[in-house]
């Protein structure tokens, strides 16, 4: 491991630096044969990972279509290819994310609506009617309406506050640098699976060499051990 470190020229972001550890570690823990079972959870957690960035991808995608809004000319001068939707992204699959986000949404009104009537409960106060709930859940119902629009219009209207292009632009390129850090986590996931990375990293590795990684290539220690045994 000592030499793989030092050969290595880790560069990039974070995420690309700590996979970077994670296939020098795999190399050793190849080497001592450990080996693990594939997670019956891997697939899934894979699956959720890819619904993840296609959800980003189609958030960087609205984002563009905001810069149309607030400049129509953007589009001849970006081009119209640009500002595409992913083909992958059909409107099926557009219909389906936008009732999972609606419904989500609803979801987390009524568990923070209930956790706050516990509460008051709990300290001996007058709880919340239904009529709170329904004025909350208003959000919700703003935003189906929303989508509707927007799936019969074709048109997205900017959001947030003084929306501009180079906001809007610099938002986009803030969603694909959170696109490219998944698919590396994903990368690093799916080449882990059969591997015992911690085995190898918490039993054969000098923990010397992980602080050396961390402090040579700018990468919190927290990346690579839990609180538990940062504090051994």
């Amino acid at each position: 491991m000592a030499r793989l470190l030092k050969e290595m020229k880790a560069t990039g972001s974070v995420q690309e630096k700590v996979k970077a550890y994670n296939d020098a570690n795999r190399e050793v823990a190849i080497l001592c044969n450990h080996k693990r079972t594939v997670a019956a959870s891997h697939a899934t957690s894979i699956e959720k990972m890819n619904e993840r960035i296609n959800g980003l991808r189609y958030q960087a995608w609205r984002t563009k279509m905001m810069m149309i809004d607030v400049d129509p000319k953007i589009k001849k001068k970006k081009g119209a290819e640009y500002f595409e939707r992913p083909e992958d992204l059909d409107s099926e699959w557009v219909k389906q994310h936008q009732d999972a986000e609606v419904e989500e949404m609803r979801q987390k009104i009524i568990k923070k609506f209930e956790k706050d009537n516990e509460k008051l409960k709990a300290d001996g106060e007058k709880e919340m009617k239904q009529k709170e709930l329904d004025e909350r859940l208003e959000k919700v119902e703003e935003l189906a309406a929303k989508y509707k629009k927007e799936n019969k219009t074709g048109k997205i209207e900017a959001e947030g506050k003084g929306p501009t292009v180079e906001k809007l632009e610099a938002n986009v390129e803030k969603i694909v640098q959170r696109i490219e850090n998944m698919k590396i986590q994903m990368e690093d996931k799916e080449g882990n699976k059969e591997v015992a990375l911690g085995t190898s990293k918490i039993n054969y590795i000098d923990p010397r060499l992980t602080v050396v990684f961390s402090k040579k290539f700018d990468v919190p220690i927290e990346k690579f051990f839990s609180k538990t045994l940062r504090e051994k």
